[in-house]
């Protein structure tokens, strides 16, 4: 038998900052005891930085910010010319096929909110939906949907159906690596530019 070395590569994982604006509040409306409001806008600032940190991962360009997984992605399956507002069952089939076999188990597929409109309604020759919802979530709780046998994920950053887009992405998705290095952290503003006008900012 031949010997063989394996070839390494590297790749930096940066590290960038996600914030949101600042939120000021009035100090009166803290102090209420009905309503947790420092609670409330901790919760509202972290879903916004997410959703910030959400787009960067999926369609970041890599310079200065995250590479996005979409813009990484290499494409498996060019739809029809004139195509750029639909897709059929061969193009989801060329594109599932086109990743190798030994990556299939645990492969699932990503798309936006219009994209799965489109895909809900395609039918095969017989006028039944190939979408196969999890009608027995009611027993298992919470069985997902499932597109040509592999669960689906929803992104709203994903881009929409277009001319040149890579509007459906499909393998395994955990092969994306994210580096989180901090926790979400709330930082209070209590300087005179807040405190003269009775508010503090978040």
């Amino acid at each position: 038998a031949g010997s063989a070395d394996i070839a390494f590569g590297t790749r930096p994982l940066n590290v960038f900052k996600f914030g949101s604006k600042i939120i000021t509040v009035p100090i009166e409306l803290l102090q209420d005891s009905t309503l947790n409001v420092e609670s409330l806008v901790f919760g509202r600032l972290t879903t916004r930085i997410s959703r910030a940190g959400n787009r960067k991962f999926t369609v970041g360009t890599g310079a200065g910010e995250p590479t996005g997984m979409i813009t990484a992605a290499t494409v498996g399956k060019v739809g029809a010319v004139g195509s750029t507002a639909t897709v059929g069952y061969d193009d989801l089939v060329d594109l599932q096929e086109s990743v190798d076999e030994a990556y299939q188990a645990g492969a699932r597929w990503m798309f936006a909110q219009s994209t799965h409109k489109v895909v809900r309604k395609l039918k095969d020759t017989n006028g039944r939906p190939i979408w196969t919802p999890g009608y027995e979530g009611g027993i298992t709780k919470g069985a997902p949907d499932e597109l040509l046998g592999k669960p689906v994920t929803l992104n709203s950053h994903v881009p929409a159906m277009a001319a040149n887009a890579k509007s459906i992405a499909y393998g395994q998705m955990d092969k994306y690596a994210i580096r989180d290095a901090l926790e979400v952290t709330l930082f209070r503003f209590y300087d005179s530019a807040y405190a003269s006008k009775g508010q503090v900012g978040f």
